[in-house]
């Protein structure tokens, strides 16, 4: 009988970024529910000494820096399964919540998918992805609400890297393009960077994660107070800014978020110099260079001579 290695199908990834209790939370959780086809790697930057010995179950990796993107890069340079799924900052999974998530890549043009990140009582949804809109560059898709419809799927722009799921190859590619340490940030510019090469992202309205108890993933507050350079990112990668759109950009704002975020965002070219040094858009891999992978069976035959 032909043998098969034993390739994961998913590796799940649980940054640790020094905040012991959001990261145990979320480390326990997956553990708790953890597939049977998947790896769990815990990229670090070099100050976690494994106090529960858990050396058995998770791979820890050494990434010698603290910034997300550096952890979350050097885990999917390891990384075995096809899709990444990144679990981090306090958010708890539930059981089977992997299911419908990776249904979703059967699409070739789906290179992220969204879960619905619900507060603690599972009923009001936290955010289930992000999009741009007239009154935001980064409006929570379906916050406030119990569910998500099939409208707002259609126009969510990208997750959170701190609850989404990718194409390995894809995340292996965006990882170099932000060289900030905001995970708001980082989240659009992947987001918008995956989309401009020709992938889509996907809200799976079947894979629920509880958002974090600590308010760590209060993202409304944070992007309120980070709308300038949110729209400046924006900005910078669709080539779609400048000040002659300063005024129409705080009138559809103000309503909304408020006179200071506004502003904020009026006056994002303030913040594209600053911007512009955190950004790279080449090398991410678009939708037309995915390589298909085929699993080879190994034998125990003995290769065979060639005649003379």
């Amino acid at each position: 009988m032909p043998k098969f290695p034993n390739i994961p199908r998913l590796t799940i990834v649980v940054p640790h970024v020094g905040k012991a209790e959001a990261f145990e939370s979320s480390l326990v959780s997956v553990l708790q529910h953890r597939p049977d086809d998947c790896e769990v790697f815990v990229p670090h930057a070099g100050d976690y000494d494994d106090p529960f010995d858990l050396g058995d179950e998770v791979q820890f990796i050494d990434a010698e820096s603290p910034r997300w993107m550096n952890l979350i890069s050097a885990a999917a340079q390891q990384a075995h399964g096809r899709f990444i799924h990144v679990v981090g900052g306090g958010h708890v999974v539930t059981a089977n919540w992997t299911e419908a998530a990776t249904a979703e890549f059967e699409s070739s043009q789906c290179g992220c998918v969204v879960p619905v990140v619900r507060y603690a009582d599972e009923t009001e949804i936290a955010y289930a992805g992000w999009r741009r809109s007239l009154a935001s560059a980064c409006d929570l898709v379906a916050a406030g609400k119990e569910d998500v419809t099939a409208r707002q799927c259609r126009n969510v722009e990208g997750g959170f890297l701190t609850a989404s799921f990718w194409r390995r190859d894809l995340l292996r590619s965006v990882t170099n393009a932000y060289r900030g340490n905001d995970i708001i940030e980082a989240s659009v510019v992947t987001g918008l960077l995956a989309g401009q090469a020709g992938w889509r992202s996907v809200v799976s309205r079947d894979c629920t994660i509880n958002a974090p108890e600590s308010g760590e993933s209060d993202y409304d507050l944070q992007i309120v107070e980070n709308h300038r350079r949110l729209q400046a990112i924006s900005d910078h990668i669709t080539g779609n800014g400048g000040w002659g759109k300063a005024f129409g950009r705080m009138t559809t704002t103000v309503f909304q978020t408020g006179l200071g975020s506004a502003i904020a965002r009026a006056t994002a070219p303030l913040a594209a110099a600053a911007v512009d040094k955190l950004i790279d858009t080449s090398g991410v891999l678009r939708v037309d260079q995915q390589a298909e992978t085929f699993r080879i069976p190994a034998s125990d035959q003995q290769p065979l001579s060639r005649a003379a």
